[in-house]
């Protein structure tokens, strides 16, 4: 759901498009339309005729940018399954009109900013509707499932093409691969974010989602680290970004073990859990991926 601060921050915006577009209806001129003389030939050439009168806007307004900027916040607050969210987000085109025009949408957005206050609208941050922790844990744990179509060529697919293999070598890699799925569902998704500080500690976190609250700390377990380093590395973690008076509540730790150490993982789990985190997913490297990623990068990092 969204947080005070968001829902403040959409309240403010209605409030402005509403007061410039009720600027605007005002700055709004009529203009009488032009006479222009009707076809005709010789004695049969018919009287000169007036051009329905135009609406204007008279003085400094964008009526372009105010309706790319109408279009934006509805999209944002109204859920991609409400009934009416089509007909109240793409309604440009259906009126000539400039006073009309204006009125309807004033009308449609005041008539929205009522419900959103009211709480009727089941908005988040989530481009796909409202989401949850327990979500975001279950798509973290559907990474294997997508990785098994990572691109991973012994051969080329297509004829005169080069084969690809899509290495994940270091913790930036994986971060990169988390983005990339929860940008598509979470607009205020941050990374690298540097949080309050703690004394003269100054956290920065991998991945977080401001509307939930949650921050994702990435792991990446190279073969020669023992799950004491892990789980002594997400404690610190924890410490700080759950430290009194950080915009964050929970914490998921996402980590990827790049020797697949599975018979390691339920008591590397148990024990993290421990922690006072909402959860834990741990992802093995897929078989397909080489081994000597691990051997390359414990080499860099050394």
């Amino acid at each position: 759901m969204l947080t005070s601060n968001n829902f403040k921050k959409y309240l403010a915006q209605f409030n402005e498009l509403i007061a410039e577009g009720e600027a605007m209806y005002k700055a709004i001129k009529v203009r009488p339309g032009e006479w222009y003389s009707p076809a005709g030939y010789g004695s049969f050439r018919e009287p000169l005729r007036q051009a329905p009168e135009r609406y204007v806007l008279d003085g400094d307004y964008d009526w372009e940018k105010w309706q790319t900027n109408y279009k934006l916040l509805l999209e944002q607050v109204i859920p991609l399954a409400n009934s009416q969210r089509t007909s109240l987000i793409e309604a440009f085109s259906g009126y000539a009109n400039l006073k009309t025009n204006l009125e309807t949408h004033l009308a449609k957005l005041k008539a929205v900013k009522e419900n959103y206050e009211k709480g009727l609208l089941i908005s988040s941050q989530s481009a796909l509707g409202s989401f949850s922790l327990e979500d975001v844990s279950k798509l973290l744990k559907r990474v294997p499932a997508g990785l098994r179509r990572w691109t991973s060529e012994e051969k080329s697919r297509t004829q005169g093409g080069k084969p690809r293999q899509w290495y994940i070598e270091n913790e930036y890699h994986v971060q990169n691969l988390l983005y990339f799925l929860l940008a598509a569902v979470f607009t205020d998704i941050g990374e690298e974010e540097y949080t309050r500080s703690v004394g003269q500690k100054k956290p920065r976190v991998d991945l977080e989602i401001p509307s939930l609250k949650l921050v994702i700390e990435i792991k990446f377990w190279y073969p020669k680290d023992k799950p004491q380093k892990i789980i002594g590395e997400i404690a610190e973690d924890t410490s700080l970004y759950l430290a009194q008076g950080s915009p964050y509540e929970q914490m998921i730790a996402f980590i990827w073990d790049d020797s697949r150490r599975t018979e390691e993982h339920d008591l590397l789990d148990s024990g993290l859990k421990k922690l006072n985190i909402f959860d834990v997913v741990i992802v093995p490297r897929p078989g397909c991926m080489p081994d000597n990623t691990s051997v390359i990068n414990e080499e860099d990092n050394e």
